[in-house]
């Protein structure tokens, strides 16, 4: 563990500088680091299936999950859930077909072939950016974002709306098809070449919407964080699971609230993931943020864990630990790991740069009376015999499986223990997992009950208003000319408004009512060749919430197609300093009074901005994506 003892004008030196450059080296990261963030499954609910990229099977999702590029997730009639990428959230309801088509160190892009999603993101930074395919065309932003999308694909139609106090959205598709959704519109896409554009009354909130909101509000009134980033994904499940100590002599430090031998990193399994090779995942539902920021430590008998520093932006880690090598037992591989004390230097074993070195460890390592944040960790990181760390945890948080068990991904819980004798570890050295990755993606967890998904993948529309299947580096196409698609058939619950227009050419009102599309109209086949999957061809429309009557309202204003805009740069974060209460052993808990609040539903829109816990963030509210 790194300590050093020194005054606290140096601290406060020391603390604005590192913040200053890790904000200064974040645009400067090279071209071969991990991506910006990483991607995960959570609050599942019902039956949801994962087909990994590059295998044709599909398996049983569950919660913590690490997804990657090029994943798909279906559910069935009863199955909801979220996917937290980088600094996006997607919800997704009953029957709909999502793709993490490509996350990497600039961009985020997601894919929708049918259902719902209710999606937020909070904004990426200057020279990165955020897109959803449809088969209609797609949606692009870079500021703070929160919209929903309905995909009917037995009707070539999507339905995008832009919730009120977003940023703007521009929509491309074929055809040279361009669109600026504002705030509070809404608007029907159908065909692909030429796009017709209807535009719609906002409709009042369903069921599905009104759940996701619920999940955003608990989020933004969490009381975990006023310790951490609000950019590390799951900060919120931190407040049902243990407590915060707001002061001590590692910082702010949260204790769980397990049982008594429990230890960090002891139960759970490895999975082999792109870019970053060995990754965690843990068995407790609230082990996205401890399990992979910060740093932990035992303090008055009990394990605690120490975020990083509550501003700028943390680096994710595949697990926060350090791999000991030179360790055998019986004669056979053994894969042993302790989690990282406070200060102690984490060093990635995977291809990184010096840059990536210096942020991982600045942007999780809090400076405190006893730990101080070096300027690099790259000499650190990298010398051959480290002597002057004494890795706090390497007795106390030891834990070991064979490595033929660790590479299958079996779980700690279902495996003989390995008893790892102590002086093996008194002068460890950090190493690499040895253990060799699987030949191709493994399913874990068979599927429990098959969900009727598409044989194929959906063919989508990209940002440049391109045609390509739903998978990293698919080759696009030029989106096909057929003739102008007729008026849409009515959507339940949808009012049309506005003039409607086709390949950015307004049309008559009177086109609107024109014969609808026979019920059984068939999707169009697709331009490009898909990728097989074996799942029987059934696709599902959307979830509908019944049909409420509209409350008469004004009628919104129509979208206007219009070359697009430069996209929002990323927001100022807002930070308000927490309120600092008095040195105490006692953990501050959660006050019994305080419930989850549901966003309620206006008759115009269904988007009511969620009121803040308390009065002290309310001057962050209008900050916060919905």
């Amino acid at each position: 563990m790194y300590v050093k003892h020194f005054s606290l004008a140096h601290t406060l030196l020391i603390a604005g500088a590192l913040a200053g450059m890790a904000l200064a080296a974040t645009p400067s990261r090279a071209q071969n680091d991990p991506p910006m963030g990483s991607a995960r499954l959570a609050h599942l609910e019902g039956n949801v299936s994962i087909q990994p990229y590059g295998v044709d099977d599909w398996g049983q999702a569950y919660s913590n999950m690490p997804a990657s590029s090029g994943d798909r997730f279906f559910t069935d009639q009863g199955g909801r859930g979220e996917l937290q990428a980088a600094q996006v959230r997607a919800y997704f309801g009953p029957n709909s077909d999502l793709t993490l088509v490509n996350l990497d160190y600039i961009s985020v892009n997601l894919g929708v072939g049918q259902g719902s999603f209710n999606i937020f993101s909070d904004g990426f930074q200057p020279g990165h950016g955020f897109s959803v395919q449809t088969p209609n065309g797609a949606i692009l932003t870079a500021g703070r974002a929160g919209f929903r999308v309905d995909v009917y694909a037995d009707q070539q139609t999507t339905i995008i709306t832009n919730y009120p106090n977003e940023s703007v959205l521009t929509l491309q598709g074929g055809g040279d098809f361009r669109m600026i959704l504002q705030p509070g519109e809404s608007i029907q896409l159908t065909g692909t070449n030429p796009v017709y554009a209807q535009p719609l009354q906002p409709a009042v909130a369903d069921g599905f919407e009104q759940w996701s909101n619920t999940l955003e509000t608990r989020r933004f009134n969490s009381i975990s964080a006023r310790y951490v980033s609000q950019e590390m994904p799951g900060y919120d499940e931190l407040d049902a699971a243990g407590d915060w100590q707001p002061q001590s002599d590692y910082g702010p430090i949260w204790f769980p609230r397990v049982e008594a031998g429990w230890a960090p990193y002891h139960y759970g399994h490895w999975v082999h993931i792109p870019f970053f090779g060995w990754s965690w995942v843990a068995d407790e539902p609230w082990g996205a943020a401890p399990f992979h920021y910060g740093r932990w430590v035992v303090a008055g008998g009990r394990w605690g864990w120490i975020p990083g520093p509550r501003e700028g932006h943390p680096v994710w880690s595949p697990a926060q630990v350090v791999f000991a090598g030179g360790v055998s037992f019986g004669g056979g591989g053994v894969s042993v790991w302790f989690p990282l004390g406070p200060g102690e230097p984490y060093k990635p074993w995977y291809p990184c740069s010096n840059q990536y070195i210096d942020q991982i460890n600045i942007t999780n390592i809090h400076e405190s009376r006893v730990v101080h944040v070096q300027t690099t960790y790259v000499n650190i990181v990298n010398v051959t015999n480290v002597t002057n760390i004494t890795y706090v945890n390497r007795t106390v948080g030891v834990t070991a499986m064979r490595q033929e068990d660790f590479a299958a991904g079996k779980s700690t819980r279902s495996v003989a223990a390995v008893k790892i004798d102590p002086q093996q570890l008194a002068h460890i050295q950090p190493a690499a997992p040895a253990a060799r990755p699987p030949a191709q993606p493994v399913i874990l967890h068979p599927v429990a009950k098959p969900a009727a998904a598409p044989q194929q993948r959906p063919v989508l529309i990209n940002s440049k208003g391109q045609q390509a299947i739903a998978a990293p580096n698919a080759k696009p196409v030029p989106v096909p000319v057929k003739s102008a698609p007729p008026a849409p058939r009515p959507i339940p619950g949808r009012v049309a408004i506005g003039t409607p227009s086709v390949g950015g050419k307004p049309v008559a009102p009177t086109a609107v009512a024109a014969k609808p599309a026979p019920l059984a109209a068939k999707a169009p086949a697709p331009a490009v060749q898909p990728a097989k999957a074996p799942a029987p061809p059934v696709a599902k429309p959307p979830v509908q919430a019944a049909a409420a009557p509209v409350k008469a309202t004004p009628p919104a204003k129509t979208p206007t197609p219009v070359a697009p805009e430069k996209a929002a740069s990323r927001p100022a974060k807002a930070a308000p300093a927490p309120a600092t209460k008095p040195a105490s052993a006692t953990p501050e808990t959660k006050p019994a009074t305080k419930t989850e609040a549901k966003p309620a539903s206006t008759a115009n829109n269904g988007k009511k901005k969620p009121e803040p816990a308390n009065k002290d963030e309310k001057k962050e509210e209008e900050k916060k994506p919905e």
